[in-house]
């Protein structure tokens, strides 16, 4: 019987309010009206307490105190807080975070984003990566105006189609084009103007038009 009542008590639990008089690394003290209690957070507790919380707490037979919620603080800022690997899981409807001020994403290792559709809508974006990698099969794009500046850009393409009102290229070493045949052509002037002209040719050079002036 005494076995069975000491059992009882350890097994009985009552809840007190009180406040956080310590927290470091985790480890919490809890001050009730019956004493001042070393604490720790419940699972179900994500409100990470602070030093000076209202908080509500179970109190064992055994001695364990265990805080259950943060009931007040001086302080609007809250954190959620999950010392293992946290999963919001949601079999029906749709998960929506809303901020008026602002949200941020940090991850200290990875941040992976995986969907049947992405969309993403800003009036003004920046985007810093040190190395990107892009994988895809359709790039359909329409913008207004690019400035780009790079050091070094290789591109391998199979077909390259260029369609536009004006073109302006401007380099100033040295501009080379190699393929296996060129062909220009323009609907009223050709001009090819340098300090020095080279034309050669292995086999023929044909000159055609209805005028030809030399010199």
């Amino acid at each position: 019987m005494d076995n069975l009542a000491r059992k009882l008590d350890d097994d009985t639990v009552h809840q007190a309010t009180g406040t956080v008089v310590k927290q470091q690394a985790g480890r919490l003290e809890v001050r009730c009206s019956s004493g001042t209690y070393p604490a720790r957070r419940a699972v179900s507790c994500l409100v990470a307490p602070e030093e000076g919380d209202q908080v509500l707490v179970a109190l064992t037979g055994a001695g364990g105190c265990y805080v259950l919620a943060v009931l007040d603080r001086e302080s609007e800022a809250v954190e959620l807080t999950a010392e293992g690997d946290l999963t919001i899981r949601l079999p029906r409807g749709r998960f929506r975070l809303l901020s008026q001020l602002g949200a941020k994403l940090v991850s200290a290792k990875e941040l992976t984003v995986v969907s049947h559709r992405f969309n993403l809508n800003a009036l003004d974006g920046n985007v810093a990566l040190g190395r990107l990698t892009y994988v895809g099969r359709y790039l359909r794009s329409e913008i207004e105006r690019i400035k780009s500046l790079a050091g070094t850009v290789d591109s391998v393409l199979e077909r390259l189609s260029l369609r536009a009102e004006r073109s302006y290229r401007t380099v100033t070493g040295l501009d080379q084009l190699r393929a296996g045949q060129i062909h220009h052509r323009a609907e009223q002037n050709c001009s090819l103007h340098g300090e020095n002209s080279l034309v050669t040719a292995e086999e023929l050079v044909k000159v055609d038009g209805e005028q030809i002036h030399l010199g």
